[in-house]
């Protein structure tokens, strides 16, 4: 019989697969004698494997360390099989408990003169605030919640995403540094993390790698801020979007004689110290633009086979490619029709607007 109990127990151990979650015992478990002006721990009955289960999903998703579960099973020692089985099932499939549980242990015995089971719940470091966790349901609420954190310049987030879908979170967070250059300083590194990896529900923890520190960050958007703000004066009163595309234009064009190489803070490098490369110039230029409520795109291809970025901007109701760095070459601000782009290849299904308004 004791070899029969040791095997049990050897199986139980070669279960895990997060962590110690698996460490049960059947010790007795004295009745519960905490001093008064201590937070007690949550007693729940469970009768069930159903009730079992939720009963420590409870504890887990509450940030518990400990409980007690009353046991009321009809039989009592059946239990005994449910609650490793109910560890293993919640650690790989719970998102909070695959997220931040490190150990789950139990023990069976009595408590105030009836069956139960002792549970203590040992967490991650930096995990057990389960509050922390943000909740999104839909790819809306989640690009919201990315991008208030890239905006503060935070190291990342974690999401309690519902139905979660096929997301490019790295693809998600470029795509937003291209749009808003004057929130977003420097693109960082993305970091994925899911828990658990499969499943309808996840837990996805995003961790943002900069180069630069927060602080330096925080100091350059207040500066890139100044300079937006003096671009908006530029086209403060009644112009046309032909007047205000050309304003910006001059506003940009006339700052600096730019070094023309890349930065990886190219809002700031651009305004502040006049460095930049083709796409620094389309960002900062369409984001002047979308600030004055003129309709502009940036636009990602090829010029004369090499890597290219320039702006689709719409006037009248059509649109019209505008190559800041072309025009500085042919001597001024000047408007292209898709004619007039020979020399450069794009993606036509990525802009469909751009190529209604030309064809």
């Amino acid at each position: 019989m004791k070899k029969i109990v040791a095997l049990l127990l050897l199986v139980c151990v070669m279960l895990s697969g997060c962590g110690n979650w698996l460490n049960g015992s059947y010790s007795s478990v004295e009745p519960h004698t905490e001093p008064s002006n201590q937070n007690e721990r949550p007693v729940i009955s469970v009768s069930n494997y159903k009730e079992l289960r939720a009963a420590l999903v409870s504890l887990v998703e509450s940030g518990a360390e400990s409980g007690i579960l009353s046991n009321l099973y009809p039989v009592a020692d059946r239990a005994r099989i449910d609650v490793p089985t109910a560890v293993r099932d919640i650690c790989e499939n719970n998102p909070y408990a695959a997220y931040a549980v490190e150990e789950i242990q139990y023990d069976f015995g009595s408590n105030g003169g009836r069956n139960a089971i002792s549970v203590q719940i040992t967490y991650l470091q930096n995990r057990m605030q389960t509050d922390k966790i943000q909740r999104v349901t839909t790819l809306e609420q989640l690009q919201s919640i990315v991008s208030e954190h890239l905006d503060a310049c935070d190291a990342g987030v974690v999401l309690y995403f519902n139905n979660p879908e096929q997301v490019d979170y790295a693809q998600m967070v470029a795509d937003y540094a291209l749009l808003y250059p004057q929130r977003v300083m420097e693109s960082p590194e993305v970091t994925v993390n899911l828990y658990p990896e499969q499943g309808e529900e996840q837990i996805v923890e995003l961790k943002f790698t900069y180069r630069t520190s927060r602080q330096v960050l925080r100091n350059l958007q207040k500066q890139v801020e100044l300079a937006f703000a003096s671009a908006s004066q530029k086209v403060a009163g009644p112009w046309t979007d032909t007047e205000k595309a050309q304003r910006l234009y001059d506003f940009l064009m006339e700052r600096y004689d730019y070094n023309i190489q890349a930065s990886i803070t190219p809002a700031y490098s651009l305004l502040l110290h006049g460095v930049g490369d083709n796409q620094a110039f389309a960002m900062v230029y369409a984001a002047m633009c979308r600030q004055a409520d003129v309709n502009c795109e940036v636009v990602t291809g090829t010029h004369l086979g090499e890597p290219w970025v320039w702006n689709a901007i719409q006037i009248d109701g059509t649109f019209y490619h505008l190559d800041l760095l072309r025009c500085e070459e042919e001597n001024g601000f000047r408007l292209y029709s898709r004619d007039e782009m020979g020399d450069y290849v794009w993606d036509y299904s990525a802009y469909p607007n751009v190529q209604a308004e030309n064809s």
